[in-house]
């Protein structure tokens, strides 16, 4: 039986079962390959967690070490992780629920890594995505950070790749136009120094890449998509947003007050807007949703916001009819 407790062992049985899988060919000996760190946060969800760990245990190189973090879960874990053996696995259980962003933290306390990558426990790698982050920091040893982009995974023909191949200051003012954490990894070094706000229930990832910015981080991003990334999560970010009661909105403009000064007026307003008036079509008073975005925002914000939500919906639509 797997032990709950500060650390542990466990290791992967499964095959590799990946139709999108990404090779990237890497010619190096191992010897020259970062030492990588892969942190898997978890709650609650022990059967996405065995899909995740799955992914990671048929990379096509295998991790320096796996981190499993359980925000202190109800559920039962050990029949997931008993299917696990691998000796580089760690099983770190939090004694009280913390949240994802000092989860993370934990995780890269523990990390004996040179880089840490992370997976949420409802995504999933696709084959190559060690392979491609750790060719971007063989290629350029002075890169700190690396993004990819992804795949939707209840519809993989939905691809979300940002064309920029530097994460910069002037992208991350239109908000996260990349992907989140599962396809995020950094010196481990870097994020000691930089570490998530455990504040911030959302946003954190973009909060995140913002300091990377403000510290002058060298920070890429792979034009690739390398993992699937889930919307349809029970309890997910996603759900808890589109059930959300206007009382709550307060919590979803933590990271654009912090980051006010740095944003400036303009792109403030446009990212408190978004903020506010995300998965619109899926709440209830619609309009109590748009007065709030006007009253916080201003009405440029606010009708710029809804004119690019209107296009977008239309252009999916069309997508839809042409398949």
């Amino acid at each position: 039986m797997f032990p709950i407790t500060t650390a542990g062992n466990i290791v992967s049985k499964s095959k590799p079962n990946d139709r999108y899988n990404v090779s990237v060919s890497v010619k190096r000996s191992v010897n020259d390959m970062p030492k990588m760190s892969v942190v898997v946060v978890t709650h609650e969800r022990p059967d996405f967690l065995r899909a995740a760990l799955q992914s990671v245990c048929t990379q096509t190189i295998q991790p320096f070490q796996i981190i499993v973090v359980n925000d202190c879960s109800r559920a039962d874990y050990e029949p997931v992780l008993g299917e696990f053996h691998q000796s580089n696995i760690v099983y770190l259980r939090l004694a009280e629920k913390r949240g994802a962003n000092e989860a993370r933290n934990a995780g890269v306390r523990i990390a004996t890594g040179d880089i840490v990558c992370f997976l949420d426990d409802d995504d999933i790698w696709l084959g190559g995505f060690l392979e491609a982050h750790s060719r971007a920091y063989l290629e350029s040893h002075d890169v700190d950070a690396v993004i990819c982009g992804h795949r939707i995974m209840e519809s993989v023909d939905r691809i979300n790749i940002n064309s920029k191949v530097l994460v910069s200051a002037k992208e991350l003012r239109l908000g996260n136009r990349f992907s989140g954490m599962s396809g995020f990894s950094a010196r481990r070094s870097i994020l000691l120094q930089t570490p998530f706000d455990p504040e911030l229930k959302n946003g954190q990832d973009w909060d995140l890449y913002v300091r990377l910015i403000q510290r002058e981080s060298k920070f890429i991003n792979i034009r690739c998509a390398l993992f699937l990334y889930r919307k349809g999560t029970p309890n997910g970010i996603t759900e808890e947003v589109k059930k959300m009661d206007l009382m709550q909105i307060e919590s979803r403009l933590l990271s654009a007050r912090k980051h006010r000064a740095w944003l400036g007026e303009t792109a403030y307003k446009r990212r408190v807007a978004e903020q506010i008036l995300s998965y619109l079509p899926n709440k209830r008073h619609k309009f109590c949703w748009i007065k709030k975005a006007v009253e916080l925002a201003g009405c440029k914000a606010t009708i710029q916001t809804l004119v690019l939500k209107i296009v977008h919906r239309v252009s999916q639509l069309s997508i839809v009819n042409r398949a």
